[in-house]
């Protein structure tokens, strides 16, 4: 059985084809020009010579693009050869253009990705957006068997479109490898963190105040908490955030009138690889506040085991019920003196801590890494 992986954003389909031919299918990953170079698949490997022969580059833009330029047919060509295809990205649109099916199509941005207008002010942009979301939209309704998501704004727009619509997270991970750490700057980065305790690591990317996005990542409320912490703590404790978003001179202008300068460090933006080394010695993790369901840097503290701060609006039946999960046990809150007190208390008792780190490996090998590529390959198995 041959399966097309097509799209890869952060990496999502590049961990999913790994599993799949550990499994013993023959899954390729198909990649869009222009899908970023943090998201490469070198990026998330230290065996990047081991995949390369089953990743192929395809001459599609996954937006408008070349979707006008290229006939039917030069599209079929692209995608030939394969039983099965699961998609993301602008795959939908492609397909529809070409008179393809999709198996399944997995979304990997809030709401379906090319399925809204976020441009209003140029028309020009206006009116770009507005073909992408209507042929993104036919893939959709005509062309796609399957809609897999936990989002819920993603939910009700697969189901307005008609097709069948099913709880199934993202992939977003691969946990299957040891590390080949060479780093030397990498290595000093490890040999200070040994020199704290605790040290909380947030890799979220920041956002200005007012922006939809900082909505979402909300990291002043893990800085602030942190700052709290600092006051009440005998520990040396250190934060370590990431020089990656157009927000981050606001968040370090925080941390200077919170006086907490010289408790933070931060790092350049870095490949995923990278960060799971990096994992494997820090105590905290800082996710994301705004409410929604996690991101990519849930998944990734829960592989290594990480005990980690992240904000999810739910009851955990209602968690359960959406997404077919039962809710992992992450610290679960948004306000400031709460993690300040959880972090007090659990740095006071490194075996709770510990326990805590385990409880997050074990539901993460039991709902996602393997186990969740087992459900993407019984969907293209019936």
């Amino acid at each position: 059985m041959r399966v097309a992986l097509i799209g890869n954003m952060n990496n999502n389909f590049f961990a999913l084809m790994r599993y799949m031919r550990d499994a013993g299918i023959d899954a390729e990953l198909l990649m869009y020009e222009g899908e970023g170079a943090h998201f490469a698949p070198e990026n998330d490997t230290w065996e990047i010579e081991k995949w390369k022969p089953y990743i192929r580059q395809t001459n599609l833009n996954s937006g408008l693009g070349q979707y006008f330029k290229l006939s039917k047919e030069e599209i079929r060509k692209t995608f030939e050869g394969y039983d099965h295809y699961i998609g993301c990205g602008f795959t939908p649109a492609y397909f529809y253009k070409a008179g393809l099916q999709l198996d399944l199509f997995t979304p990997y941005c809030v709401g379906i990705e090319y399925t809204y207008r976020i441009t209003k002010t140029k028309p020009v942009h206006y009116l770009k957006e507005s073909i992408e979301a209507y042929y993104q939209k036919k893939g959709l309704k005509n062309n796609t068997r399957v809609i897999g998501t936990i989002d819920e704004e993603s939910r009700i727009k697969a189901q307005a479109t008609g097709t069948k619509c099913i709880s199934l997270p993202m992939l977003m991970l691969y946990n299957k490898e040891k590390a080949i750490n060479t780093d030397v700057e990498l290595n000093r980065v490890i040999d200070r963190f040994k020199q704290h305790y605790p040290v909380v690591f947030s890799h979220v990317s920041h956002y200005p105040l007012g922006s939809r996005t900082h909505e979402i990542k909300r990291n002043d409320i893990l800085i602030k908490a942190f700052a709290q912490f600092v006051e009440n703590t005998s520990h040396k404790p250190l934060l370590v955030l990431f020089d990656y978003g157009e927000g981050v001179s606001q968040s370090k202008q925080l941390i200077r009138d919170l006086g907490i300068e010289d408790k933070v460090i931060w790092l350049p933006l870095m490949s995923r690889k990278k960060i799971l080394l990096l994992l494997e010695h820090v105590h905290f993790g800082g996710a994301e506040f705004g409410g929604a369901i996690w991101g990519g840097t849930g998944w990734e503290f829960m592989s290594k085991g990480v005990p980690f701060f992240q904000y999810v609006d739910m009851p955990d039946s209602e968690f359960e019920l959406k997404t077919k999960m039962p809710m992992p046990a992450f610290f679960n809150s948004a306000d400031v003196d709460t993690i300040a007190n959880t972090l007090s208390s659990y740095s006071d008792n490194p075996e709770a801590l510990h326990r805590a780190g385990e409880a997050l490996t074990d539901w993460f090998n039991k709902q996602a890494g393997e186990s969740l590529a087992n459900k993407y390959i019984s969907l293209v198995k019936k």
